[in-house]
């Protein structure tokens, strides 16, 4: 089969990591995989299967040609330069500059054909696929739960393209619940297929030479993998270890990632006299190597449909404190293989208070007993499988 999957860039996001374990293991299995990017990041090639091809929309070398910033015009000296980024911006404003580059993909894809078309991440419409690219299946895979995001009104305005896909894929069976709550008239075509793992290269991975600076060997390491959006919630659990500094424990806590909240993260650490408690590691390819060498792992989120990060941290005993958000009571069992807390501050601070004064509890819940089933590919490999092999799309 021939795999055509649209994702808007390739960061280090967590299912943009687990997307390259999908497209890897179906190469692996004889079939043929295109990555469209929307957006021209490519930050994950290198870990892709060499089979694995791509193309953008937006790609660089469009970009470099077509579009100039506001700063890039006002940085420019040359008056010669600046005049054509001048041109370059009223062409971008007036034709547009992602509607000329989506005309330019409609020819490149026009007499290609695939036989599933996927949309990877829900914060893209799938418009684009379902007007321009020709394949026999289209699927729409959702990361998140509906029911506990801050603003549903951004899947709200996609139902309509979401009615004409042949399937909704959600990440766990309780975002599947959510979502089918919601939307109840599309439920029949909606269904569950948990995210593809690599566990060897990730257990590869993590015996990666590496050590955490501490400023005190004796402090607990906590460790946060994940983008620094309002999602995440680090600014609420800044507050959560304020509380335990103050009341005498002595940990750290890293962060491995980036995002726009970066610097009033930076401001509320500063704020709360937090410097010697937090280490922001910045971004990186190989989150693994922290993740096998922490103390305790800890997912703050807010929301979340299937925390790729828990799965992870449990592949490689780590153990995990995590918020009762979607999908993870589907990964951890409280007390045994983990360590689940309402979705509050409050909540979060009497749970670390309890495994920083019972060391022998934390230890106990680094066990990944179940871990297996979870992160079989065969078998979501033929749940997809059967999906794909349903009677063929119509009306698109």
């Amino acid at each position: 089969m021939k795999f055509l999957i649209q994702i808007p860039q390739l960061i280090f996001g967590g299912a943009e990591k687990v997307l390259v374990s999908f497209a890897n293991d179906l190469v692996s299995r004889g079939h043929e995989v295109e990555i469209l990017e929307t957006y021209e990041k490519g930050l994950l090639k290198e870990q892709f299967d060499t089979r694995v091809t791509f193309h953008a929309i937006c790609s660089n070398a469009y970009t470099a040609r077509y579009y100039a910033s506001w700063k890039e015009i006002k940085e420019e000296r040359n008056p010669v330069k600046k005049g054509l980024k001048c041109i370059k911006k009223i062409f971008s404003m007036v034709v547009g500059y992602e509607k000329f580059a989506e005309k330019l993909a409609r020819k490149h894809y026009k007499n290609r054909c695939f036989d599933i078309a996927i949309n990877y991440l829900e914060i893209q419409s799938p418009q684009f696929m379902l007007s321009s690219i020709h394949a026999k299946k289209y699927l729409q895979w959702y990361h998140t739960d509906v029911g506990n995001l801050e603003h549903p009104e951004e899947t709200d305005s996609m139902i309509n393209d979401y009615e004409r896909m042949d399937a909704i894929i959600c990440v766990a069976h309780a975002a599947r619940e959510s979502f089918v709550n919601r939307y109840p008239r599309l439920a029949d075509k909606t269904h569950v297929v948990y995210n593809f793992y690599d566990v060897d290269a990730i257990q590869k991975a993590s015996f990666a030479p590496f050590e955490y600076r501490k400023y005190d060997d004796q402090n607990i390491v906590l460790l946060s993998v994940g983008r620094m959006t309002p999602q995440k919630k680090y600014l609420r659990f800044l507050d959560v270890l304020k509380r335990l500094k103050d009341e005498g424990f002595c940990f750290e806590w890293h962060v491995v990632g980036t995002g726009y909240q970066l610097e009033e993260i930076k401001e509320k650490v500063e704020m709360l006299g937090l410097q010697r408690n937090v280490v922001l590691e910045g971004t990186t390819d190989n989150p693994y190597k922290y993740m096998r060498n922490c103390d305790l792992f800890v997912l703050p989120s807010g929301w979340e449909g299937f925390p790729t990060v828990t799965v992870e941290a449990k592949i490689l005993n780590c153990a995990v404190l995590a918020t009762d958000v979607s999908g993870i009571r589907e990964q951890l069992v409280h007390g045994v293989t983990g360590w689940i807390v309402e979705n509050s501050g409050e909540a979060i601070y009497q749970g670390l208070q309890e495994l920083f004064t019972h060391p022998k509890v934390m230890k106990k819940i680094r066990g990944n007993g179940g871990m297996e089933q979870l992160c079989c590919n065969d078998k979501k490999y033929q749940l997809l499988m059967k999906l794909c092999r349903r009677n063929e799309h119509e009306g698109t």
